[in-house]
């Protein structure tokens, strides 16, 4: 193991570079002047007026009064928390002098970030969250330059705070970590508590989740040390979570979002917005429970400091201060230092561990030696959904400064092994693929296999529409349909033998064990020829019935269903049904509120059917439907049955025109016998399709009477070795059977 011996961030230099200014300088080249009606007092007075204005036209609010409010609605019991903690705060702040202080050295807190991306953009290099890291340490030891511009008022109270971060460098299972994890989940669209994957223990490290965008179209949020003290669950909460884009000065991050991160800590170790309690200022004059702090409406522009006495006469206002949303931000003051070494000498959130030697050496952050770290595997794919023979392009999202070598592996696949960073390769079967990458550097290596990351199409229609599939036979669902859960947790599709609307089968999400709100499944169907449906039938039917865990299902949630279409192996894909819970009703959950584990019966009354028409553009040659289901916890099971795809419209109970199909004998050195029970007379087709989805034999294609019968299939003369489907369609009815061939 390589051990390397550095200060912290001193690659970092403390000076304004040019380049802080080119954002600026850019923004002022398309500023509408004449909005410029100013006196001309001075040339800085201009610069930094002008400054603000560009800045306050792109900032985001905080999110964190509106996620405690949230949590206040479903835990009044947090308010009694809260409040403990502020009588320990007072208490506290009686005897704690912070201008002399009590520590012969800072409080270190150390911090692991999650990195959760799709591996666009948001999935920020290290060197972007090292530029963060300077940004907080500077913030909360008074080293910003920028404190020489705080008004003349506040300069006696700016506070060097005295805390200071360090990115882990042993992981929870003891494990060196360069205090950079991260995660490839589509959460990272999302932005709530539910997005906060993999938190490592609260009482050993400060958890910062960093996604691509919010809920409310915040920049972030944080909850107080008294409001996740004891509730179940949120230890997993506790932390911050903020966009790409509000962290550090470079990359997707800028200087002027960077202080985001410092008011979110500010929140963390319980400082409340300067004008209290709420997300918005500018309201009514509020106060933050700390003396040196004047009661204030709050800023959301930095203005001039004649103009900032609004509350009391006479008394500015501290609109510089990181609770702000100023964007102005150059400090704390002393009583908020108090407030914060309160906070981390509470038992509250246990943040009084973090800092004690015992936790730091398990850490790794008692002192800046740095212990070179194995790289963690990581990776995702530009598209999910590819055609046979198609591109498909994975993107390794390992920051490249910790990677030295990469081994891909691949399945299938035109290549089966990649030295290259982020490969091109083509797959040549059907299904979900198999992708294996192992990274190396001198301190060791990691591996992570991914099994529901791409999807293989077939390159050409495996159906003829009109077509209907009722899932009869569990082999069905494995041929051409794929289950897609993206997040590889404890819910997913999968063929079910209960709760089916008509026949025997149905496709089935297991929604009673869902843990995370917003959490996304999919069903992706085969290709279907749609291209000679008349107009008349240009339409897509399906059954499905949802309940609800909750006795209050009928309230808003984040439950919702969409129904997409591909007509080119899932490169694009349109939206031609989207349904959710809006306006109070919970218009999807047509089955009510089932507390135990939900199973429908197959009576009509449990089922809701829903008819979408399809566009022209649709009528092609080989179309594919995803059908996605976003789902809440407090929810249940989900069933979807009988999807038609251009078939007249049938009784429910005349769906099925074939009771029963097997082959013998299968596995076969030869020919096999297909027996048939037919529930009525009519038209019967039985075509073979080999495992790439071509068809290799006509079996047969004519009329038979209702009743038993017998078809051979001729496998030595017409078969090579290997696993064939056999393709039954009787009327409206579909089943698929494998066979073996050896």
């Amino acid at each position: 193991m390589q051990t390397l011996k550095f200060t912290p961030y001193k690659h970092f230099h403390s000076g304004i570079l040019k380049s802080d200014f080119l954002p600026f300088l850019h923004a002022l080249k398309s500023l509408n002047m004449k909005i410029l009606k100013f006196t001309l007092l001075s040339l800085s007075v201009i610069f930094s007026a002008l400054t603000f204005t560009v800045r306050a036209q792109t900032a985001k609010h905080c999110g964190a009064d509106v996620m405690r409010q949230e949590l206040i609605k479903q835990h009044p019991e947090i308010l009694q928390q809260e409040s403990d903690l502020a009588e320990f705060t007072r208490n506290f702040a009686a005897s704690y002098n912070p201008r002399a202080g009590s520590r012969s050295g800072p409080y270190i807190i150390p911090v692991v970030f999650h990195i959760i991306s799709q591996a666009g953009t948001e999935n920020i290099t290290n060197a972007q969250v090292y530029s963060q890291m300077k940004v907080m340490n500077d913030d909360f030891n008074k080293r910003n330059a920028d404190t020489a511009q705080v008004i003349t008022e506040f300069k006696p109270v700016i506070a060097n705070v005295g805390v200071e971060f360090r990115l882990a460098n042993i992981d929870p299972n003891g494990n060196y970590t360069d205090g950079i994890d991260r995660i490839y989940s589509v959460q990272t669209y999302t932005g709530n508590d539910y997005s906060k994957l993999n938190n490592w223990p609260r009482e050993k490290y400060l958890n910062v989740w960093v996604v691509t965008s919010m809920r409310d179209g915040v920049a972030g949020y944080a909850y107080y040390p008294g409001s996740v003290n004891t509730l179940f669950s949120t230890p997993a909460r506790d932390g911050i979570i903020i966009l790409d884009d509000y962290i550090g000065t470079i990359g997707t991050g800028s200087p002027f979002n960077s202080r985001a991160l410092t008011h979110e800590i500010g929140h963390y170790l319980n400082l409340k917005h300067c004008w209290g309690d709420n997300n918005e200022p500018g309201q009514a004059c509020g106060d933050d429970d700390v003396n040196d702090t004047p009661v204030t409406k709050g800023w959301s522009n930095c203005p001039a400091p004649g103009s900032s006495m609004i509350c009391t006469a006479g008394v500015k206002e501290n609109y510089q201060n990181f609770m702000e949303y100023s964007y102005c931000d150059k400090m704390f003051t002393e009583d908020q230092k108090t407030r914060i070494i309160a906070a981390l000498n509470s038992d509250k959130s246990e943040r009084n561990n973090l800092y004690t030697p015992g936790n730091l050496a398990s850490t790794g952050t008692e002192d800046t030696s740095y212990n070179l770290a194995p790289p963690v595997a990581e990776f995702g794919i530009a598209k999910r959904f590819v055609c046979i023979g198609d591109d498909a392009k994975f993107k390794c999202i390992t920051d490249a400064s910790q990677v030295v070598t990469y081994e891909w592996a691949f399945s299938n696949a035109s290549v089966l092994t990649s030295t290259a960073r982020d490969p091109i390769v083509q797959f040549l079967s059907q299904g979900w693929q198999t992708v294996t990458l192992k990274v190396t550097n001198a301190a060791g290596n990691s591996t992570k296999t991914k099994t529901s990351l791409v999807f293989v199409s077939y390159d050409h229609a495996l159906y003829q529409a009109p077509f209907t599939q009722g899932f009869e036979d569990p082999f069905a669902f494995s041929v051409g349909w794929g289950s897609a859960n993206y997040d590889n947790n404890g819910t997913a599709f999968a063929y079910s033998n209960q709760g089916a609307h008509a026949g025997t089968g149905c496709a089935m999400l297991n929604n009673y064990f869902a843990n995370a709100d917003h959490d996304i499944d999919e069903i992706v169907s085969p290709g279907y020829d749609l291209s000679q449906l008349p107009t008349t039938q240009r339409t897509l039917t399906f059954d499905y019935s949802w309940a609800s865990a909750s006795q209050t299902f009928a309230l808003p949630t984040p439950d919702s269903m969409n129904v997409y279409a591909s007509t080119d192996c899932g490169v694009t894909w349109s939206n031609v049904y989207k349904k959710g819970t809006h306006n109070g009703t919970a218009t999807l959950l047509n089955a009510g509120s089932i507390t135990g584990y939900f199973t429908p019966s197959n009576a009509q009354l449990w089922w809701k059917q829903v008819s979408i028409n399809l566009p022209t553009l649709l009528i092609k040659p080989n179309v594919m439907f995803r059908f996605q289901i976003m789902s809440a916890v407090g929810g249940n099971n989900f069933y979807i049955d009988n999807i038609n795809i251009g078939a007249l419209p049938t009784a429910i109970e005349n769906l099925s025109s074939v009771n029963n199909v097997s082959i013998f004998p299968n596995p076969t050195h030869g020919d096999a016998t297909l027996h048939l029970d037919l529930a009525k007379s009519g038209n019967l087709v039985v075509n073979v399709f080999n495992i790439q989805g071509k068809e290799v034999m006509n079996v047969f294609d004519g009329w038979l009477n209702a009743g038993d019968a017998q078809l051979s299939i001729e496998g030595s003369a017409k078969l090579s070795s290997g696993v064939y489907i056999v393709n039954v369609k009787a009327g409206e009815s579909v089943i698929q059977q494998k066979l073996v061939i050896q």
